[in-house]
């Protein structure tokens, strides 16, 4: 994944000659509203080497869902279609979190050190709070071995001895393991596996086909994601290591890789998630609650001047995209440049999730997301009321 500007101009160089396309006919379907610039988003998805994808626009009580294919790798969703949507999980999550903290199981505020017992748990999150971990400013950074530690049951109390590096609240630092340790917390107060949690808590009340556990789905319904550049033929990923069995029991010293990324989900139901996050008020979370998710905890600085971060939300200040402030997230993992979004005075919303895209990035925002953010709220979407 390209990480650096230098990276991203070789990436962007080499990806018109050594990336897999699309083909030459790759929209296969379109339900809904009809799309008045097809071409420009056929054009798009060409651009980016998307692999198959299925997205929804909104606008008011009007839809579509638009579904592409891929011929080499063959990649065709339906509206029924599993995606791992990688990062987008964090804003499930934190709609979790704020649903259970106004329901007076968690409190946001505290330092999660109260919920454990142990002195070793205690003392490896002292100070940190829920609030600053979905804010990624628990001073948690990511170590280079955090995927296989998760996979080889190494105890989160062992990656924080090096894992902690700046003081609660100072700074801002994307964090997938500060992000996952939100699932030992919900473990450890509610004394079931997080997937229980997910299912009981948040999948059920909104009525979403959602899980954590890639392994509880048949194969065949899916997205495999394959990896543009390089590219390697036949490394599909289909499902992780970390969805590869079921969590039948509660482990909160373990159970802290899947709160960051390993929701797999619908197109349907992600619209579900979204289009409740998009309303100014609504009967999941209370007002209070989604304000506290939408304002500004932190901000990406210089690396990524138009991107700041609220609770679980992105947020992006592109005139180019919008306006007003756009919220959402983006999810990038094995290959795939999903992303979740709504604008905040239109209220227009795009869902793209891909079996395989450009991984290119402006600062931290992916291009392939910044280019269809552009299409849906500056061009698709305004024309619908024209």
């Amino acid at each position: 994944m390209p990480t650096t500007v230098f990276k991203n101009v070789l990436y962007r160089a080499a990806l018109p000659f050594c990336a897999p396309g699309c083909g030459k006919k790759p929209l296969c379907g379109v339900s809904g509203h009809d799309l008045n610039y097809s071409r420009a988003y056929v054009h798009l998805i060409r651009k980016h080497h998307v692999l198959g994808s299925a997205a929804y626009l909104s606008s008011g009580n009007q839809s579509a869902v638009i579904l592409t294919s891929s011929e080499n790798p063959s990649h065709k969703p339906s509206s029924d279609t599993f995606f791992r949507v990688a990062s987008i999980t964090k804003s499930a999550t934190a709609a979790l979190v704020m649903h259970l903290s106004d329901r007076g199981i968690l409190d946001i505020n505290i330092p999660v050190s109260d919920y454990f017992t142990s002195d070793a748990e205690q003392k490896a999150l002292i100070g940190i709070t829920l609030r600053h971990l979905l804010s990624h400013t628990s001073g948690i950074i990511d170590p280079p071995d955090l995927e296989s530690s998760v996979e080889n049951g190494i105890p989160f109390t062992n990656l924080l001895q090096t894992s902690r590096r700046f003081d609660p609240g100072s700074a801002f630092h994307y964090s997938n393991l500060g992000f996952g340790l939100i699932g030992c917390i919900l473990e450890q107060v509610l004394h079931m596996p997080v997937s229980t949690v997910f299912q009981e808590h948040l999948f059920s009340p909104l009525e979403m086909n959602a899980t954590l556990e890639g392994c509880s789905i048949p194969r065949e319904k899916i997205m495999p994601v394959t990896r543009v550049l390089p590219y390697r033929k036949g490394q599909d990923m289909i499902v992780t290591r970390l969805g590869s069995s079921i969590l039948n029991h509660p482990d909160p010293l373990h159970h802290y890789g899947h709160t960051a990324g390993s929701m797999y989900t619908d197109i349907l139901s992600l619209y579900k998630l979204f289009s409740m996050l998009s309303e100014d008020s609504c009967t999941y979370i209370s007002s209070d609650s989604l304000n506290a998710m939408k304002s500004k905890h932190a901000v990406y600085g210089s690396i990524s001047p138009t991107l700041s971060y609220g609770l679980g939300l992105l947020q992006i200040a592109d005139p180019v995209i919008s306006d007003s402030i756009v919220y959402g997230h983006q999810g990038f993992a094995y290959g795939c440049a999903d992303g979740a979004f709504w604008d905040e005075k239109t209220k227009y919303l795009l869902i793209i999730l891909n079996g395989g895209c450009s991984e290119a990035r402006t600062g931290r925002l992916g291009i392939a997301n910044r280019d269809f953010l552009h299409w849906a709220f500056r061009k698709e979407l305004p024309s619908w009321s024209e």
